[in-house]
């Protein structure tokens, strides 16, 4: 049998300066982030100096939307025995 796998590689992207203007704190405020599910989780020490964790959508651009199916990164052909 042979097994060909198209490989592709898409980015999402977010403007944490943005993220903070809308958050009104700076960005030492931010204690820690991650990205799970295209989603950008941002925990934050607010006004009252609580932590407090937000999730927020790609605000640049999203590969979720505007992924180009057209062109993988490589092409690799596999035979299994």
């Amino acid at each position: 049998m042979t097994t060909i796998y198209a490989n592709y590689q898409a980015s999402s992207i977010w403007d944490l300066d943005e993220i903070c203007e809308q958050l009104e704190i700076t960005r030492d405020k931010i204690t820690s982030y991650y990205v799970k599910w295209d989603k950008l989780f941002v925990s934050y020490i607010d006004q009252d100096g609580d932590e407090v964790e937000e999730e927020f959508e790609p605000n640049q651009f999203s590969a979720s939307e505007n992924f180009d199916w057209k062109r993988p990164e490589s092409v690799v052909e596999e035979e299994v025995a």
